[in-house]
């Protein structure tokens, strides 16, 4: 899995960087880092990180999380890639994989064990993404998620979306269930809404030629009864 992994990841960089049409980098500053209706920052402040490299339908890159307020809280680093398939008029089709990567969670980077291994889990937590990403006539979003290795149970996770906008104020629903049992992941026991809630967003002018976009998301976990609020700005 170890040697297969790092060719894959080889090969998709080397062709991203000899094809690349589009290199961007960012970062978002979020009061905490919730995902899926969990809070992984233990409540606090998180930079978000972004670098992304793309090419027609390709897209591939890496995305972190490091909390502002705790050294000791726990990183991730995430490696993806994806290709988007276009259908026309009815919008797009994507599949891709991510690699979630915890450095400091008392694993080496280079440590590919799956969670059922003598000597313990590895750092990576490799999933499939499958995605259709709406139209303009039906702006509604579907993902498919699937844990392939070092997760117990291979848990799944689906997500619909809405995109809509109220004057110059952008507003993104979103509703996210797992279809079966995952205590350590998603809590659940068994079918499940987890991640319910809606996204506001918002360039705000500081001058002539820059705007500050800034956003703000209210999220509902049903199944473990939390409620969170979260802001942010993108840079």
């Amino acid at each position: 899995m170890k040697a297969f992994y790092k060719i894959f990841a080889i090969l998709i960089l080397s062709y991203g960087f000899i094809t690349a049409q589009e290199l961007s980098v960012g970062a978002d500053v979020v009061s905490r880092y919730i995902w899926r209706g969990a809070d992984l920052g233990n409540n606090n402040p998180s930079i978000q990180p972004t670098i992304e490299l793309s090419a027609g339908g390709f897209t591939a890159g890496f995305w972190g999380a490091y909390p502002m307020s705790d050294p000791a809280g726990l990183n991730e680093i995430d490696f993806y890639a994806s290709y988007s398939f276009s259908l026309g008029k009815a919008g797009d089709l994507s599949i891709g994989f991510t690699d979630y990567m915890n450095p400091n969670s008392g694993t080496k980077i280079g440590n590919f064990n799956n969670y059922d291994d003598a000597e313990g889990p590895g750092a990576h937590f490799i999933e499939l993404n499958v995605g259709y990403g709406g139209s303009e006539s039906f702006p509604v979003s579907i993902s498919f998620n699937y844990f392939l290795y070092n997760i117990e149970n291979n848990p799944v996770y689906v997500e619909l979306g809405y995109s809509t906008s109220v004057k110059d104020v952008s507003l993104d629903l979103f509703l996210g269930a797992t279809p079966g049992e995952d205590a350590l992941y998603y809590g659940t026991d068994s079918f499940n809404i987890i991640n319910l809630g809606i996204t506001a967003g918002k360039s705000i002018k500081i001058s002539e030629s820059f705007e500050l976009p800034v956003f703000g998301s209210v999220i509902l976990n049903p199944a473990t009864e939390d409620l969170f609020y979260v802001i942010g700005i993108s840079l």
